[in-house]
């Protein structure tokens, strides 16, 4: 049977016209066909794509295999020794330096958080508290209207059953309109208050808003104290002659640096190795920072409203900080 016969059966099928249970099988098996030609298509690309990701994954091994052989050879001079522990302990305060940066960013985006979704929940409280004094008000309002109008339909309905004899006729049907007119009132009344019950409920009933994220003055104030923490740091590490030797470290590769003979690098290596002490155990001096903070906020400006990191140029000392990315402190600011 060949292709063509299968494709008028196809033809007749979708005209509408009757076909047999074999015409309808081969039907199917022809609708598989094109389904298997599709993922196997789907699979062939999928197959070249991750070809393509083996060749890249096997250039980097191969990279980092020929640095590896590379420091091993250069390791394996005496004279260079020193010169790579002093630089990969550089690395190191460089690293720890980052890592304390990180963690209190962390940490001041919490308590920012904590302290805006308070202040968002006593907001929800005071407006809610506000809108059921509104309501209970209407409620007070619309009982009270609601019993005078039911008292007074009662006491209009005792007076006209009390009407007897002719004479009392216009009398009556006076106060029979009276009583219709104000049975209209009354359903009002009782139906307002009821929907007030009900909006009373709702509102009792209300949930907190959702706690979309940090404002953007949350950002601003955690982002302006990460930078006062990274100049305290800064300053820190400068007493002791550090910051441009592990800044530099970042920049340059290990057989590029240069400390000196061995003597020279054993001194580095203990500064360093106070510095990553002094790192891990520091106590952060909130008031330094607080005051930092203040006078970074002086002269911070942003280029739009929606900016949460300040121009570099307008924070004066803490200025280059940024400007050269000291301890990776954008990777601590927030967004």
């Amino acid at each position: 049977m060949s292709v063509a016969d299968d494709l008028r059966r196809i033809t007749r099928r979708l005209a509408g016209q009757d076909v047999s249970a074999e015409e309808e099988r081969l039907l199917e098996l022809f609708r598989n066909r094109a389904e298997l030609k599709k993922e196997l298509s789907a699979l062939d690309e999928e197959r070249h794509r991750l070809l393509d990701r083996l060749k890249l994954q096997e250039g980097a091994t191969m990279r980092v295999e020929e640095q590896l052989a590379a420091l091993e050879q250069y390791l394996g001079r005496p004279d260079e020794g020193f010169k790579c522990l002093a630089y990969f302990q550089l690395r190191a305060v460089w690293h720890a330096a980052a890592r304390r940066l990180e963690q209190f960013s962390g940490e001041l985006a919490r308590q920012q958080k904590d302290r805006e979704r308070k202040q968002q929940l006593a907001a929800f409280e005071r407006d809610r508290r506000d809108r059921l004094v509104d309501v209970d008000r209407e409620l007070a309002e619309a009982r009270v209207l609601a019993d005078q109008l039911q008292a007074e339909q009662r006491l209009a309905e005792q007076r006209l059953a009390g009407l007897r004899g002719f004479w009392t006729h216009f009398q009556r049907r006076r106060l029979r309109d009276a009583i219709d007119a104000r049975r209209f009132r009354v359903d009002a009344a009782l139906t307002q208050l009821a929907d007030l019950g009900e909006r009373q409920r709702e509102v009792e009933s209300e949930s907190p808003p959702l706690f979309e994220g940090l404002s953007v003055e949350g950002r601003r104030a955690v982002n302006l104290a990460v930078i006062a923490y990274a100049e305290a740091l800064h300053e820190r590490l400068a007493k002791s002659g550090l910051a441009e030797p592990v800044r530099q470290s970042t920049l340059r590769r290990v057989y590029e640096s240069s400390y000196g003979g061995r003597e020279e690098c054993l001194v580095l290596m203990q500064h360093a190795s106070r510095a990553l002490a002094e790192i891990d155990n520091l106590q952060d001096d909130l008031a330094d920072i607080k005051a930092r903070v203040e006078r970074l906020r002086a002269g911070a400006a942003y280029r739009t409203e929606g900016d949460t990191v300040p121009q570099h140029e307008t924070l004066r000392s803490a200025a280059r900080l940024l400007l050269e990315e000291y301890w990776d402190v954008y990777k601590a600011l927030l967004r």
